[in-house]
């Protein structure tokens, strides 16, 4: 009897060590899994907006330090909801599942679907879904997927995100984030869908995810510093984007952005800046794209002074934007376009742009036919460094902006 004993008391204390958890066991003293379904979650229509947030007040409570949320495997809908902190030890919150937006009585706001914040050490991952139910209905609200809202030291991995209402992924006044290996999809005539989006938000990491939206691919916004994007396969969308800045008055500095080893495929724009006509002063700065491979890309390289989607502007369509761009590299950019103009940099009459340099810039044409580069406003003109061999026409200095009405 006493060998039974002592065998289930082994067997019981490796469960709780391997992170076992069972609903009503666990008093927040210890670490576990703290599965959704204990805590009253169904797969279905339902809203399980209660049960996530119950399992997540548990594992946020936990003391133990190894503390995860499961969301298993199953559909689950869940209306908008918020886990945040701060927490004892921020929980690991795996999601295997596909979450929806629940219907019927649920109401999702022009905010966020899914939001984390005011956490550290958060780790967001698993095998699962997030699937926003927007598809390319123009009148529904811009709701974002997922928001990681003043969070520090975190990491998204390894999910899958589609047909966000909104933006995909907002990284939103947080530091030292990482989204890793993200699979982001949505028809390519959706409204305002980008795939990450980085806002007020310093030291950010963006690798090796395959992103194809009816938007940005990634989006950096006022605020940001210190931002590298690597390993990005992005297409369809508008390619990789800093901005639209200048919308604001007031808006804080874009500095230290680099995208790097990045393809680019069958988008509208490929790498581009856009600042709003009229805009109030702000800046932009220390900006790298290096190793970049285009494939069948309209408008691969842009810098637009003049962005005005959908014809918006008003009577600032006519003044010249106050950000002022500066220290941009373009460096060994190679592929095809599917315009003629591969390079357009219209910068500000009352900001010229400062230290543009393209350095190794090979973009062809359809059956290498002349690729045209149009430049205004350029103090000193852009310094060519080292350009690969091809059929560049002469410098138009007085180009106009093509009409945008993509955003």
């Amino acid at each position: 009897m006493a060998t039974v004993l002592k065998v289930c008391f082994t067997l019981y204390l490796f469960a709780v060590v391997c992170g076992g958890h069972v609903h009503g066991v666990s008093n927040g003293a210890s670490g576990g899994v703290y599965d959704v379904t204990e805590y009253g979650a169904t797969p279905g229509s339902e809203d399980n907006k209660d049960a996530f947030v119950a399992a997540w007040r548990a594992a946020c409570g936990s003391t133990a330090g190894n503390a995860t949320l499961l969301v298993p495997a199953g559909t689950f809908a869940v209306g908008a909801v918020e886990f945040s902190g701060p927490c004892k030890n921020a929980p690991v919150f795996v999601i295997d599942g596909v979450l929806r937006p629940c219907t019927g009585g649920c109401h999702l706001s022009d905010d966020a679907w899914i939001t984390f914040s005011a956490l550290t050490n958060l780790l967001v991952t698993g095998a699962g879904t997030l699937d926003g139910q927007g598809g390319v209905e123009k009148n529904k609200p811009k709701t974002t997927t997922l928001e990681l809202d003043g969070v520090t030291n975190s990491t998204v991995r390894g999910l899958r995100f589609v047909d966000s209402r909104g933006f995909h992924v907002s990284v939103h006044r947080s530091s030292r984030v990482a989204a890793e290996g993200l699979h982001i999809h949505a028809p390519a005539a959706s409204h305002n869908t980008d795939g990450i989006h980085v806002g007020f938000s310093s030291h950010v990491r963006i690798t090796d995810s395959v992103i194809g939206t009816g938007d940005d691919c990634v989006s950096v916004g006022p605020g940001s510093t210190d931002v590298v994007v690597t390993g990005v396969i992005c297409g369809p969308g508008h390619g990789i984007s800093v901005g639209s800045l200048g919308r604001e008055e007031g808006e804080e500095e874009v500095r230290g952005l680099v995208v790097r080893n990045c393809t680019v495929r069958g988008t509208t724009n490929g790498l581009r800046i856009k600042t709003w006509p009229g805009s109030p002063p702000g800046l932009a700065s220390n900006i790298t794209f290096e190793d970049i491979a285009m494939a069948d890309v309209a408008n691969p390289i842009v810098i637009d002074q003049s962005y005005c989607p959908h014809n918006r502007c008003g009577d600032d369509a006519d003044k010249p934007s106050l950000v002022q761009i500066s220290d941009v590299t373009f460096r060994r950019i190679e592929g095809t376009s599917s315009s003629k103009v591969a390079v357009q940099l219209r910068c500000s009459e009352e900001r010229p742009c400062i230290g543009v340099r393209l350095d190794g810039v090979n973009l062809r044409c359809g059956d290498d036919q002349p690729c045209r580069a149009q430049f205004a406003n350029v103090r000193g003109a852009p310094a060519l460094e080292a350009p690969a061999p091809g059929p560049w026409v002469p410098i138009d200095q007085d180009a106009r902006p093509a009409p945008s009405d993509t955003e």
